[in-house]
């Protein structure tokens, strides 16, 4: 078992062997204590590609359902493409669009 703090700022690498970002926080389901999502910091150059939105300021997010995790180590391995994040940044979730920031 890992401690959550042990998997944030860990590089998360695309099913192409890409670098996407890092791991900003983890999302839990408080009712069940379960892990649902990561929150993924953008790399510039990835959120570009993708058109999440980022600034000077701020960089760019995207949250991602652990399901499209393949392994993790000493980095995240995503099951995904970067294109196939492309799709998922723009199809909406049931509260709130995935890559927006999170609430809390």
């Amino acid at each position: 078992m890992r401690r959550h703090d042990d998997i944030q700022g860990r590089t998360v690498i695309s099913a192409d062997g890409q670098v996407v970002g890092t791991v900003a926080s983890l999302m839990i389901d408080d009712a069940q204590w379960r892990i649902e999502s990561i929150i993924i910091e953008l790399r510039k150059e990835i959120a570009d590609r993708i058109g999440a939105d980022h600034g000077i300021f701020h960089r760019a997010v995207l949250e991602l359902p652990v399901s499209s995790i393949q392994s993790v180590g000493d980095a995240v391995v995503l099951e995904l493409d970067v294109d196939e994040l492309r799709g998922l940044r723009e199809r909406p979730a049931a509260d709130e669009p995935l890559g927006a920031p999170s609430k809390s």
